[in-house]
């Protein structure tokens, strides 16, 4: 179905599409596959986002974009909205864009575990709420990690829902709630899955080849408590992925220990629909079936990051590249068969981008956690595993993006919004927002930060102008900024 977004933009709205197209692909006209590109960069924050671990590939730059030079970029304040509650509570929620009225303009939906959630619209009126007292919380003690949710039309009203992990006393729920209201559509309990602090809900939201209709895939434990999974039998590991459909009925339950903290889905022919799937090191189809294991990986190590891209515009076929403690490399979706291996171990954090110009073949970008103690940390390696470059700096990479004037590269944007170019180059810090509503700028440590602001703001186009923003939130506010 088209629709004519705010710019004049003639798009291809498609909900539950997912971000799968890969690098060389080609829609029917130029128009339509722009449109795809823009709802597959949507796609890949509201449906599957686990930004500690990094996002999805999407194409952001071609061969027949604008050539230019990276420059430093500058963002103006937009948006500032101020937050009530617990200010450090605020620091460590979750946030996604949803469109509650269905006019194509996004609203911010802001959440902590299952404690609080809550919408607030472009104006700052806080448009509802849903406490519970009782609920588990984000805390300093997880540090980095988040809860995650998916947003999408679930009940066919053409406006966005919201799908999260929730607890009634001792039940944890998987809940359906309209976006405009806060009003619970449906729910299903889950009993004897944990309520702990670290009992992290993971959510991702695909479209299946086979019939065309939405899976949700849910991260569980297995039966067994701390014994299960040799000790390691942990929601944030995918030890255990369960399949519901859209009215949250259970379709099947597989059992993957040590899988690892995201997913992947495979779509060979780039029309928005998924063969199967990537769940850590697994490769899983959607009838829970594992097809296979990523080959010579540790069965007793998980994949801390996993993306699918055509690395090779001159290949026909996309590859899958994984990262993790004891391994990483990149490997045949078809078979797991490993292609390459990258060069270092305990890779934590990677990122797939366009950091040659259009149509060259895309870079890997892999980083080593050091805190302070490696002299390698961040590496650029080619489409076939090679290490071309090292960057003195620890970027902790979570997504590819096109921001600057040079249609034809991508950027890196890190940790606290913080965007980097193809050498490392910082084109854009964490001034612009970190000093707002008194916060104290100075740098004590990390954890510091984290108590301050996200380390994982959204870049979404928020305001349907076919150009991206980005929100951030911290103890007092929620930020828009856009691009000058």
């Amino acid at each position: 179905m088209c629709h004519r977004t705010k710019s004049g933009r003639v798009g291809i709205r498609r909900p539950l599409a997912v971000a799968l197209l890969v690098a060389g692909s080609t829609l029917a006209c130029g128009p339509a596959r722009t449109a795809a590109l823009d709802d597959m960069r949507q796609e890949r924050v509201l449906l599957h986002r686990n930004a500690p671990r990094g996002m999805e590939f999407v194409p952001t730059s071609s061969a027949s974009g604008a050539a230019g030079t990276s420059k430093r970029l500058k963002v103006k304040v937009a948006i500032e909205i101020r937050l009530d509650g617990n200010p450090v509570d605020n620091a460590y929620s979750s946030l996604l864009p949803i469109d509650v009225n269905g006019n194509g303009a996004f609203e911010y939906l802001h959440w902590n575990g299952h404690r609080i959630m809550r919408v607030y619209g472009r104006t700052g009126k806080k448009l509802w709420q849903i406490t519970n007292r009782s609920g588990r919380r984000t805390t300093p003690a997880l540090y980095q990690h988040r809860d995650q949710a998916a947003v999408l039309d679930l009940d066919g009203d053409g406006k966005d829902d919201v799908l999260h992990c929730w607890q009634s006393g001792s039940t944890k729920r998987l809940v359906v709630r309209n976006g405009a209201t806060g009003r619970e559509i449906r729910s299903i309990g889950m009993p004897g899955q944990s309520l702990s602090t670290g009992a992290l809900c993971r959510i991702s939201v695909y479209r299946k080849q086979s019939d065309r209709q939405p899976i949700i895939l849910l991260s569980q434990t297995q039966p067994g408590g701390r014994r299960a999974c040799g000790g390691r039998n942990y929601t944030d590991n995918w030890v255990r992925v369960a399949a519901f459909d859209r009215k949250l009925k259970r379709l099947w339950a597989t059992n993957t220990c040590d899988a690892g903290h995201v997913t992947a889905a495979v779509d060979r022919n780039a029309d928005g629909y998924a063969e199967y799937v990537f769940v850590g090191k697994y490769s899983l189809d959607f009838a829970g079936k594992i097809r296979c294991r990523l080959a010579g990986w540790d069965r007793s190590d998980h994949v801390d990051a996993v993306r699918v891209a055509r690395l090779d515009p001159r290949s026909a076929n996309p590859q899958v590249v994984a990262v993790g403690r004891t391994s990483g490399g990149a490997f045949d979706p078809r078979t797991c068969r490993r292609l390459w291996s990258v060069p270092v171990k305990n890779v934590q954090e990677m990122a797939i981008a366009q950091l040659d110009p259009a149509p060259a073949p895309l870079s890997i970008i892999v980083t080593r956690r050091s805190y302070g103690t490696l002299r390698e940390t961040t590496l650029v390696l080619t489409s076939k595993g090679r290490k071309v470059r090292t960057i003195h700096a620890e970027i902790q990479p979570m997504q590819n993006a096109q921001l600057d004037g040079n249609r034809r590269t991508d950027e890196l944007m890190a940790m606290f919004g913080v965007v980097y170019d193809r050498t490392g180059k910082v084109l854009l810090s964490r001034d612009w927002y970190w000093g707002l509503g008194g916060t104290d700028t100075r740098t004590r440590s990390l954890d510091d930060d984290f108590n301050k602001w996200t380390a994982y703001p959204v870049l979404f186009d928020m305001d349907g102008d076919g150009r991206e923003e980005l929100v951030t939130w911290g103890r007092k506010r929620i930020v828009e900024g856009e691009f000058r």
